[in-house]
């Protein structure tokens, strides 16, 4: 009855058909044909620059590395490999300890630091992730190490902590041994007596500064604490040398595995060019198969490396150094002199700082270790060079669960833009006007914010062009993408297989650039991966201090490395 009215109200109401097509719809066609073009064009650039960087600069680094791996290399420089700890299981911790030991680099040029965050327990068995590690170090004194306090980052009561230092070699399962200092953060005494939760642990940006204000103290001849002197003591016994010859920092996370080149391939890039002061490798999804969440992440995790951190290393500024497998110069080499970099006061000062009572201090400093630092480094030496190095590859463990990819996914987004926000206002970063690294930072930054809009202008395209309108074009050349990626996988990898993978990713792009963006802009005032532990009142000193450690925060003794030498002499 209803189809019957229809001619009925053509004849009373339809005046005429308008001749052509109205001014709005082609200005609307054409700004969206113009801004498809515009993405395409640059996508291209990123690609072809991407691909130029991963095929000169692997080409250049294989003639250096082989120095290194054959032991023919008149300077093999000391380093210091890092692993931080929390509560990761005793296969997970051997993994990666034994990757670290088979890497083919000098083992008497290679020390391992390991900081153990804590007591606490493991995620595999009711065995905490300290006495797993205790197991694993073979320690060379069999007398049990004293806890030495130190000034932690955490807040109120929480800036006063205390670690014990075992020196020994940690041996991998088939038999390569190498030097280890094994730190284990235990808390105060009320913390350990009381039965507090994780005693010890105030988070990995701590444990990173326990090794950054050692090398710093070593290096500026600077005052020690009770804890850098015995590491400082320790790193002298394992290495005979003195702890101002480590020259670069491995940081390494428990669950990442490095591939027995990565170690060479880094050190070589670092003396490839004395202005690179940092610099991280390619990084895989060891766990690729575990799960649908597993899998879609093997793509992006690519594609962050071969594309955009290969297009920023041609510009000289990595804006993410990730934290599973990153390298770093501790000082660089000017007229015979050594000026320090990673360990800088600007650096120092800015990394550890206490104050976020803003929501953007909190972001920066509570989301990303990895990333602050990078931005630290950038705004402190915006001439200097952050890079990726392909085929230097480590492999990590991603989230299986999707609730647990949401999490990290929310940590991320929210960490790169506050970063970003940082970085888009330094301005003696490389390059002028559009053809700068700031106006890429400020692309990448507008590009991130506008991810949810960019899929639904995707959706609308398709359902246009299934209602019979012109928009062929702009699906042509965001398909045209597509394709040039894989013309980038066959180029880079000669790896057919990764097609799989992208088209996985294809199919998943609406969880990456929309439910993952939206979820993390909802939640910017979540910080609970910030705090490592839940306490109950920062400003009581009685949760977790006694009245004698009360007392002991401000005289914590400080001497000179060799004045400590002269007072432990029969020890």
């Amino acid at each position: 009855m209803l189809q019957a009215l229809v001619p009925c109200l053509n004849a009373q109401l339809r005046v005429g058909r308008i001749e052509g097509e109205p001014v709005g719809c082609v200005i609307t066609s054409g700004v969206t044909v113009a801004v498809t073009v515009i993405l395409n064009t640059m996508i291209l650039v990123k690609l072809a620059c991407a691909v130029l960087f991963d095929w000169a600069f692997s080409l250049q680094l294989r003639k250096i590395t082989k120095h290194f791996t054959r032991g023919t290399s008149t300077r093999v420089p000391h380093v210091l490999v890092t692993v931080t700890c929390y509560n990761e299981s005793e296969q997970a911790l051997r993994n990666t300890l034994d990757s670290i030991a088979l890497t083919n680099y000098a083992r008497t040029r290679k020390l391992l630091l390991i900081v153990a965050d804590g007591d606490v327990a493991s995620n595999a068995d009711a065995r905490t992730t300290a006495s797993i590690l205790l197991g694993m170090v073979r320690p060379l004194d069999t007398s049990v190490p004293r806890a030495q306090p130190y000034m932690a980052i955490g807040e109120g009561p929480r800036a006063f902590n205390a670690a014990t230092v075992t020196r020994g070699t940690y041996t991998s399962s088939n038999g390569i041994s190498v030097a280890c200092i094994l730190v284990t953060k235990v808390g105060t005494s009320f913390e350990r007596t009381s039965r507090q939760p994780k005693p010890g642990n105030r988070g990995k940006r701590d444990s990173q500064l326990i090794v950054m204000r050692w090398l710093r103290s070593m290096l500026m001849n600077d005052h020690l604490t009770p804890l850098e002197f015995e590491l400082s003591r320790a790193a002298t016994q394992l290495t005979c040398v003195h702890p101002d010859e480590l020259e670069y920092v491995l940081m390494v996370d428990a669950d990442t595995e490095l591939d027995i080149e990565s170690v060479p391939r880094l050190v070589a890039a670092m003396e490839r060019d004395t202005r690179i002061m940092g610099l991280c490798g390619e990084t895989r999804v060891a766990n690729k198969r575990d799960s649908w969440v597993t899998r879609i992440q093997v793509y992006e995790y690519y594609i962050s490396h071969h594309l955009s951190k290969a297009f920023e290393s041609l510009w000289g500024g990595v804006t993410c150094l990730p934290g599973c497998c990153s390298m770093f110069r501790v000082y660089a080499r000017k007229h015979g002199a050594r000026v320090p970099l990673l360990v800088a006061p600007d650096v120092m000062r800015a990394y550890s700082t206490r104050e976020t009572h803003t929501l953007h201090a909190k972001n920066l400093l509570e989301l990303g270790e990895d990333r602050f630092l990078t931005t630290v480094l950038l705004r402190a030496f915006p001439t200097r060079k952050l890079i990726y190095v392909p085929r230097a590859v480590c492999r990590t463990t991603v989230p299986r669960e999707f609730s647990e990819l949401v999490a990290q996914r929310r940590r991320w987004i929210n960490s790169t833009i506050h970063n970003l926000l940082e970085l888009v206002l330094v301005r003696d970063l490389c390059g002028t006007f559009c053809c700068s690294m700031q106006f890429l930072v400020l692309m990448d930054l507008l590009g991130n914010a506008v991810l949810p809009a960019s899929v639904a202008f995707c959706y609308y395209l398709v359902g246009a062009a299934c209602m019979g309108q012109a928009v062929a074009v702009p699906l042509v050349l965001m398909a045209l993408a597509f394709v040039l990626q894989g013309a980038m996988i066959v180029v880079t990898t000669q790896r057919i297989g990764y097609i799989y993978w992208m088209v996985i990713y294809i199919l998943a792009l609406p969880v990456w650039n929309f439910i993952m963006p939206v979820y993390a802009f909802w939640r910017f005032d979540d910080f609970s991966w910030g705090r490592s532990s839940t306490h109950a009142d920062d400003n009581d000193t009685r949760a977790f201090i006694t009245a004698d450690e009360r007392l002991a925060l401000e005289p914590i003794p400080l001497k000179r490395w060799k004045d400590w030498m002269r007072d432990n002499k029969s020890k």
